[in-house]
C-alpha cells in the first residue's frame, strides 16, 4: 500500500526553502548573517556587527579589504575570560579594544595584519567579556571609558 497526496509545485518550493533555511540556522558552527547594534563611547557612536556564535568570532573580520570608520564587530563571550585574538588571514589593521562585564574599557591595542607564522595572539591581563573591532583610525577612545548600548545583549 503507497500512501500519496497532491501537492502545488509552490506549497512543495516553500515546504523545501522552509525545511532548508530550519536546518541551516541550527546547524551547530552555522555561520549566520551577523546581526548589528549600535553603540556609543563618548561622543561617538559605531554601527558594529555582532559576532556571538564560536563561528562568527573565529571568521571574524577576515578577509575583509575595509571597514567603514565608525563600523566594527563586537566579539561577544557567553562570560569573562582570557579571550585572546589574532590577526591572521586579516588584510586591514584594527584598532582593537578589550570591554568588561561592566562595559568599560580595559585595554586598546594596535593589531596589523599577520605576517608571519605562526601569528601573534594578542590579549589583555584582566578578564574581559567582549572585544571590539574598529577601524584603524584614530578614535576618541581611552581605558575606563563605558561603552554604551551594551546591556541591551
Amino acid at each position: 500500500m503507497s500512501l500519496s497526496y497532491s501537492c502545488s509545485t509552490n506549497s512543495k518550493i516553500r515546504l523545501l526553502a522552509l525545511l532548508f533555511f530550519s536546518i541551516a540556522s541550527h546547524a551547530p558552527g552555522a555561520l549566520a548573517v551577523p546581526d548589528t547594534i549600535d553603540i556609543k563611547i563618548g561622543q561617538t557612536s559605531y554601527r558594529v556587527e555582532l559576532a556571538r556564535t564560536s563561528a562568527q568570532r573565529r571568521q571574524g573580520l577576515m578577509h575583509r579589504e575595509r571597514l567603514a570608520r565608525n563600523g566594527g564587530m563586537l566579539l561577544v563571550y557567553p562570560r569573562s575570560g582570557d579571550h585572546r585574538i589574532w590577526m591572521k588571514n586579516m588584510r586591514i589593521p584594527l584598532r582593537v579594544l578589550w570591554i568588561d562585564e561592566h562595559f568599560k574599557v580595559l585595554q586598546i591595542q594596535r593589531l596589523v595584519p599577520c605576517q608571519v607564522s605562526p601569528c601573534p595572539v594578542f590579549s589583555t591581563p584582566l578578564p574581559a567579556r567582549y572585544i571590539l573591532e574598529l577601524s584603524d583610525d584614530e578614535h576618541d577612545v581611552k581605558p575606563g571609558d563605558e561603552v554604551q548600548g551594551l546591556n541591551a545583549l
